[in-house]
């Protein structure tokens, strides 16, 4: 079955991208991993791989074109001629002038005036995301930088900021619902909407959203007058999760243990979960006597480690001939990061993610697997560790501050490589942070010992 190769979002007030170049002709045949295009979004250029093994077939979109947001611009197909229509693709849609393809099922919302907010694509390999949240309801005042809804694309969850000033006029999704890459999924408009709108994703009915004032009738005169309300009763704090699993947006857990605040007090205050960054302003001003009596303030570390890269470069390029196959450098990283975790005495069972020009993929256990046939897994186990691969990039130098598992980010040209571990303190000792830092930089400097 083809696989469809996408233009992808990157951000909520993009509406197109720019295909700078292909990196493969029509025909030629691709391994998953492959770059494929470059494409420039949000004055950010980058390049996007394969997802698939195959044959590139079926383009459609030209260097220097403006392709809308989702629309498939190629196919990885079976053979050198896909469809059978010698590798030329039917003319892509028009684009609707708000980044939709015409005939997506969100043209509904094409009447309401104001600024559309789709559903953005991640990866090639994404179709659809799922809404965890919705941080704004429809009417509220927005600025562009206000989180506007959560969404969890390829099982990483982002707040997506509302990326327009203005007021939201609709809402077209509902919390839990999928709604496929490129569909609009809000609209704001510059003046506060008369009647806001929402609906279900699945329903495509517009809906005025319930109002205080619209939600009461006026009494009739012969009509008698309504009994007061009764006193609302206590609200009860709602539980903390299964396994005493806090809910929050990967930027709030990231802020809370920086600034050594406790998301539990929030849960047991009563305040409704997930939680997200406005709600630590709400931790803040909680009772001093809910804390509990021995915080302390959380410690982050940070080691810097510099070696050669060649020998890197030179063992990536011999593992993929004596496989016959491309090995991605990732691959190699989170296998050495996985046997250098093993190394301080952990764990026996090590989950490894990459992150690679915003490409995240999961590996279990990638050390133990033999080089270059590491795969990556659909598990949902959380990450033990995190590697980062900025080589080639013009990042050298990292302090993005501790997530809540050590990171290990290489970053710089190939013979002059930067190792930077960060990690919090509760994650790994002193001791044990300098030992893994040590055993990855090592093992990248001489990937022999790998194998010793």
């Amino acid at each position: 079955m083809p696989h469809d190769v996408i233009m992808p979002a990157l951000g909520m007030a993009q509406d197109t991208g720019l295909l700078l170049a292909w990196h493969k002709k029509p025909g030629d045949e691709v391994a998953e991993g492959d770059v494929l295009f470059e494409v420039e979004t949000d004055k950010a250029s980058m390049e996007v791989e394969a997802q698939a093994a195959g044959y590139l077939t079926d383009v459609s979109a030209e260097p220097g074109s403006d392709v809308p947001v989702g629309q498939t611009i190629a196919l990885i197909s079976e053979n050198p001629k896909g469809n059978g229509s010698n590798s030329s693709a039917p003319p892509p849609s028009e684009p609707s002038g708000n980044g939709v393809a015409a005939g997506s099922p969100a043209r509904d919302s094409a009447d309401i005036d104001g600024k559309q907010v789709i559903m953005p694509a991640l990866g090639m390999a994404q179709d659809t995301g799922q809404i965890i949240s919705w941080a704004k309801a429809a009417g509220d005042a927005v600025a562009a930088d206000d989180v506007l809804l959560e969404v969890e694309t390829d099982k990483s969850a982002m707040e997506v900021p509302a990326g327009f000033d203005g007021y939201v006029a609709a809402i077209l999704a509902e919390a839990g619902e999928n709604v496929p890459v490129g569909d609009v999924i809000a609209v704001i408009s510059s003046e506060k909407p008369d009647a806001p709108v929402t609906r279900s994703a699945k329903s495509g009915t517009l809906e005025p959203a319930a109002s205080p004032a619209s939600a009461k009738s006026a009494p009739t005169p012969d009509a008698p007058a309504p009994a007061p309300n009764p006193a609302p009763p206590e609200k009860a704090a709602p539980p903390i999760a299964s396994g005493g699993k806090i809910l929050a947006s990967p930027k709030a857990k990231r802020l809370a243990k920086e600034q050594g605040l406790d998301l539990e007090r929030l849960a047991l205050a009563g305040v409704t979960q997930p939680f997200h960054v406005a709600d630590l302003e709400t931790l803040k001003t909680l009772p001093a006597e809910t804390a509990p009596a021995a915080a302390t303030q959380a410690v982050s570390r940070r080691i810097v480690a510099e070696v050669t890269g060649t020998a890197l470069a030179e063992f990536t390029g011999w593992l993929s001939r004596e496989l016959g196959q491309k090995v991605r450098q990732e691959t190699v990283l989170a296998g050495f990061a996985a046997s250098a975790l093993r190394a301080t005495g952990q764990s026996d069972a090590i989950s490894v993610q990459t992150a690679v020009r915003g490409l995240v993929r999961s590996y279990q256990d990638p050390d133990l697997a033999g080089f270059g046939h590491a795969q990556p897994s659909d598990s949902d186990t959380e990450p033990l560790l995190i590697v980062r691969d900025l080589v080639g990039s013009p990042l050298t130098s990292i302090q993005l501050g501790a997530e809540t598992v050590p990171v290990l980010t290489v970053s710089g040209a190939d013979n002059a490589l930067t190792i930077t571990c960060e990690c919090p303190g509760e994650a790994l000792s002193a001791e044990a942070a300098l030992a893994l830092t040590t055993e990855f930089a090592e093992r990248i400097g001489d990937p022999l010992r790998q194998l010793l």
